[in-house]
């Protein structure tokens, strides 16, 4: 009898599901994209591999560099006006679905890989290139994923409606 009251109370809270007080990021996202890009700097310095021509890779770069800042930057002003939050381990004031966020969940990861991109470009360091799928994916599963559970908590309906309206990347 005892073993069954404690199995129910079991039954109960895993049927009501819990806020989340933050999507529980702790070590911000850059971080990693700046370690991934470090230790590529090391292998393209070690086992060099050849890339476009230096004014193509700069051009391409530049190019790349520029269209990830402008989201990063919009991103970040759209989330200051919109009570969003920049902090990966805090909670959002509010939903934010303006701005670049109309045409993407996650402008600022999508800006991060592109700057991400584009330096590697610029500076020649095809092992960032390498590196920027297994980042993505990591970026995916770690980090959307528990962003995207913790503004399901904190919005419900709101944030499905938003998630229906508007892709994940672009």
């Amino acid at each position: 009898m005892r073993s069954h009251a404690s199995r129910s109370s079991i039954d109960r809270s895993a049927a009501t599901p819990q806020r989340l007080e933050s999507p529980g990021v702790r070590i911000p996202p850059p971080v990693f994209y700046i370690l991934a890009f470090l230790t590529s700097l090391a292998l393209q310095a070690r086992f060099p591999l050849p890339f476009l021509s230096p004014a193509l890779a700069l051009g391409l770069g530049a190019a790349l560099m520029a269209a990830g800042g402008l989201f990063i930057v919009l991103s970040i002003l759209t989330l200051w006006r919109g009570h969003g939050t920049l902090n990966t381990n805090g909670s959002s004031a509010a939903l934010v679905a303006s701005g670049p966020y109309r045409i993407s969940r996650n402008p600022m990861y999508l800006g991060l890989v592109l700057l991400y991109a584009g330096v590697a470009c610029v500076f020649s360091v095809v092992w960032a290139l390498l590196a920027l799928t297994p980042l993505i994916i990591y970026t995916q599963l770690s980090i959307i994923a528990r962003e995207e559970r913790y503004l399901d908590s904190a919005f419900g309906d709101a944030y499905r409606a938003y998630k229906a309206r508007v892709r994940r990347w672009l």
